[in-house]
Order: structure tokens, then C-alpha cells, then sequence
């Protein structure tokens, strides 16, 4: 029902005081103010407990690097922990390389007591082959002068006349699903190379090597662009001194043992200069290990340093994963071929994208056909540095001789 304003007026009501406006805002304002008072007395301070998050941002256009690479699905089938980036330092792993409890002045993990047992994957490492490090078992040369390349190798002997071919897979432990499938699809032949920040590492070697498989570890190396492109901790640098170098190489050595050799993760830069090059190609060729280098930096020192240090060493021919497609990649096999027809032996690597491992199962069940010999890296390794163990300086005899007590 509506209300004429004129019966309004006609209403008879008593005259309501006048009030200040200024003072009825004042008291307004201390109402809001006293029932907040009031909130905080009886319930408390509702942000008091909040956790304040600040996410660093990658620049747009960053190059993805191991450290991306990381977050995909880990061994056990689960997100694995967050890379822990500051700034102006290495990322961190957490577990890996976090100083604390338990760690040296240089943050890595004091060895433990290790005990080289058995596995239901295969067979124990041969204990005279390590040796206690700052951050675990080292790889060295035994007392009877036998090496960790010789003894972790896969077993073969070259034919004598068809070519030989082989195929190296890197990148393996990243992820659960890729690198069983490597392990288990691959032919026994192919050579495994694992990222050094796997979980259980040991265990998938292990694997591998039960499966006949033999391995190798990747070393991360400093590329032109870094940090911009990030290998990942312990990266290999050449612009420090040879001491820490040393000290990152023997961390990334003493993640597990079992492989034969190590190869290059990334390196572009690290490998053209000769002064950081040799301190680390001597201490691989003092414990006895050797190197394979994947060719994918041309400007490389390395032929010049691992001769000089009297490494066993080589490179591969061919990158066979360049362009990750079905068609490069078939056309990269067919120049090994024709490598391998030309030289004796070919040498191929990739990384284990799904094309990659699914172009190898295809071409590795037809080489016999086609009258090549799918043959382990090291084999081709010991081919072309003339089938011979690596004779050791007198410095590297006398360290022999000191460590049986002769």
C-alpha cells in the first residue's frame, strides 16, 4: 500500500535531537575498531598462522635444463622434491647436496659405513675396486692393477670382419617408465649412461647390469650459456680452480658404482678449455675409468688433453637425436651404417626420448639382417685405442704399489 509524503506530515512524532556528523562517524569507527579488538581477543589472529609463499619466476624463454627435466615422474612412480633454486647459487636437491648434519666444509655428505652386498639385481661391485670419498665409494684401479673399465665393461670381442655398430642411451633415471623400458626392450648390447641425480641410482644400475646391460655415468659439464642453461649441481666449471673441480668431480663419481666410464652431460665451454679439462681427465684416468665424449661440441679440447693424460678415451660419430623425429632419426642410424662400413666400427648416442628408444627397437631387430654387429661402446672404446690396456704412468704405478703395502 502506498504512503502519500503529505500523510507523512500530517504525522505526529516527537522531534529527534540533532546529531554532529563528524561525531557520529567518530563513534562508528570505534565500534568497527572495538569489535575487531573483540575478534582478536576471542578467536585470535587469523593470519597469525599463514605461510607466505614467494615463487621465483623463470625469465620467459629460459632453455629448459636438468632441472626441469627433474621434476618429471621419479623412480618410484611420484613427483620427486622440488629443485631448490637461490639466487646466485647452484639449485640444490634436496636429500642430495643440503649442508647440515652429517656433511663436510663443502656440504657433502660424510661417507657412511657401505657395505658391498648383493642385490636381487645382480652381483656385489668388486671391493677392491673402491674406495672411501668424501661424499661415498670412489671408483679406482686395484692392487693387481685391474680397472673399473676393464672389469664393469660387457664382456665381447669384435668380429673380425662385419662392421660394428653401438648405440649409446642417455638421460636414464629421470624417469621410471623410459628407463625400464630401456633396460628391458633394449638389446643387452646398448650401453645405458644415467643422470647422477637419479633416485636410487645404484639400484637401476644394478638392474641394468643384471639385465646385461653395461653403463655409464654422466658427467654434467659448463655449456657457453651457462648459467643461463644449467647442467645442475656440481656442474663442472671452467672458471674455477682445479681443486673444486676435483671436489665436484668426486662427488659425482661417488653416486654409485658398477659403470665402466663416464660421459659428458652438456659442455661445450668446459671441454674447449684445456687447463679445467686436465686435472679431471687425470683424476678419471688414475681411477681407472674411461670417458666416451657424445661429439656435440666440435671446438673441443679433448683430443689434445686425453692424450696428453694417456686417457682411454673416444667420441661418438653421430648424435643420433639432434632432430627428435622418426625420419632424422632413421636417416642419423643410416649414416652410422655407412660409418661403420667405412671405419670398422660406428658409434651413436641419443637420448631416451620415446621416438628414440622406439626408432632403436625397430632398427636393432634387423642389423643382424643387414650384416652389421650391434656391439657395447666399449668394445668400440677398446677397437680404436688399439685393444690394449691403458699403460699407467710411474706416478699412478707408485700409488699402486703404496696402496697394497709393497
Amino acid at each position: 500500500m502506498a504512503i502519500s509524503i503529505s500523510l507523512l506530515n500530517k504525522l505526529s512524532m516527537p522531534d529527534l535531537p540533532r546529531v554532529n556528523p563528524h561525531v557520529l562517524g567518530t563513534g562508528i569507527l570505534g565500534s568497527v575498531l572495538l569489535l575487531g579488538l573483540l575478534r582478536v581477543l576471542v578467536f585470535g589472529d587469523a593470519s597469525a598462522g599463514q605461510v607466505n609463499y614467494v615463487l621465483a619466476i623463470p625469465p620467459v624463454g629460459q632453455t629448459a635444463s636438468l632441472a626441469e627435466n627433474l621434476r618429471a615422474e621419479n623412480s618410484h612412480g611420484e613427483t620427486p622434491e622440488p629443485i631448490i633454486q637461490i639466487a646466485g647459487h647452484e639449485p640444490r636437491l634436496p636429500g642430495v647436496d643440503d649442508p647440515g648434519v652429517g656433511h663436510n666444509a663443502h656440504g657433502i655428505k660424510k661417507p657412511a659405513a657401505i657395505t658391498l652386498a648383493s642385490s636381487s639385481h645382480g652381483p656385489a661391485p668388486d671391493a677392491a675396486l673402491v674406495e672411501p670419498g668424501p661424499g661415498g665409494m670412489l671408483p679406482m684401479i686395484a692392487a693387481d692393477g685391474r680397472r673399473p673399465a676393464d672389469v664393469y665393461a660387457r664382456p665381447f670381442k669384435l668380429p673380425a670382419k662385419s662392421p660394428a655398430i653401438a648405440l649409446i642411451v642417455g638421460g636414464l633415471g629421470l624417469k621410471k617408465s623410459t628407463t625400464l623400458a630401456a633396460i628391458n626392450d633394449l638389446p643387452p648390447q646398448v650401453t645405458l649412461s644415467f643422470v647422477p641425480y637419479t633416485r636410487d641410482l645404484q639400484d637401476w644400475i644394478n638392474q641394468a647390469r643384471a639385465a646385461g646391460h653395461e653403463v655409464m655415468l654422466e658427467l654434467p659439464m659448463e655449456p657457453f650459456d651457462y648459467p643461463q642453461n644449467d647442467p645442475g649441481p656440481q656442474t663442472l666449471l671452467a672458471t674455477v680452480s682445479a681443486a673444486e673441480n676435483t671436489r665436484r668431480l668426486e662427488w659425482l663419481l661417488s653416486r654409485a658404482w658398477g659403470y665402466f666410464a663416464v660421459t659428458n652431460y652438456m659442455g661445450s665451454k668446459f671441454t674447449a678449455s684445456e687447463s679445467a679439462l686436465a686435472p679431471v681427465l687425470r683424476q678419471l684416468r688414475q681411477r681407472g675409468v674411461d670417458f666416451i665424449y657424445d661429439g656435440e661440441a666440435r671446438r673441443s679440447s679433448l683430443s689434445n688433453v686425453a692424450n696428453t693424460e694417456h686417457l682411454r678415451w673416444t667420441t661418438a660419430d653421430r648424435i643420433i637425436d639432434t632432430e627428435p623425429s622418426s625420419t632424422a632419426i632413421d636417416e642419423q642410424l643410416l649414416h652410422l651404417e655407412a660409418i661403420a662400413i667405412q671405419n670398422g666400427t660406428a658409434l651413436g648416442a641419443g637420448f631416451s626420448w620415446p621416438i628414440t628408444m622406439e626408432r632403436l627397437k625397430v632398427w636393432t631387430e634387423t642389423v643382424d639382417m643387414k650384416g652389421y654387429v650391434l656391439v657395447p661402446a666399449s668394445a668400440v672404446l677398446r677397437a680404436r685405442n688399439g685393444n690394449a690396456r691403458i699403460e699407467r704412468p710411474a706416478e699412478d704405478a707408485a700409488k699402486m704399489v703404496a696402496s697394497s703395502g709393497h
